[in-house]
């Protein structure tokens, strides 16, 4: 096996809680209502926050929400998150923490439409962007391939997503 083809790394607590998450609703062209999440790192803060390490914890977030490139089929990540007290969970494979994050209206949306469309993105971007510099991340990491795509089901209980248990 070459060192291309070894699964990254398990997110670590301290990438997992440093995560930028952004969810907004949108629509199909037919009308239909969906709801992607965006998860980015944030812009470098130390020195060890290179554009490589960037991209290996990532890349080792997209491994553990079963997310594939953008020009692969989409894959279906199964019950992978949940609503619980107004809190967002979302499960990554191979470890016991969980990403979580306010739910809002958000939260009541995706509990109604049950899917949500998880986006990694593999380049930082500030938690402060928002509107336009947040589509422009979206339209440059699309067209240069560095978003990762899964469809989560929505479940109706934390405990149908329990994370993992590891030593």
């Amino acid at each position: 096996m070459t060192a291309d083809q070894l699964a990254p790394a398990v997110p670590t607590p301290g990438v997992i809680v440093s995560l930028s998450v952004r969810p907004w609703v949108d629509h199909t062209s037919d009308g239909r209502g969906f709801a992607p999440m965006l998860i980015t790192h944030p812009e470098p803060r130390r020195d060890d926050d290179t554009a490589a390490a960037i991209e290996s914890r990532m890349l080792s977030v997209a491994h553990a929400l079963g997310a594939a490139p953008s020009h692969k089929t989409l894959p279906d990540a199964g019950e992978r998150v949940a609503v619980h007290n107004d809190v967002l969970l979302v499960r990554l494979d191979g470890t016991p923490h969980a990403l979580t994050t306010r739910a809002g209206h958000w939260g009541r949306v995706i509990t109604e439409i049950g899917h949500v469309l998880l986006a990694v993105g593999l380049d930082p971007l500030s938690p402060a962007a928002v509107g336009p510099e947040v589509d422009e991340y979206l339209v440059a990491s699309m067209n240069a391939g560095r978003l990762y795509f899964a469809a989560a089901s929505v479940a109706a209980s934390a405990c149908h997503i329990q994370t993992e248990a590891h030593p």
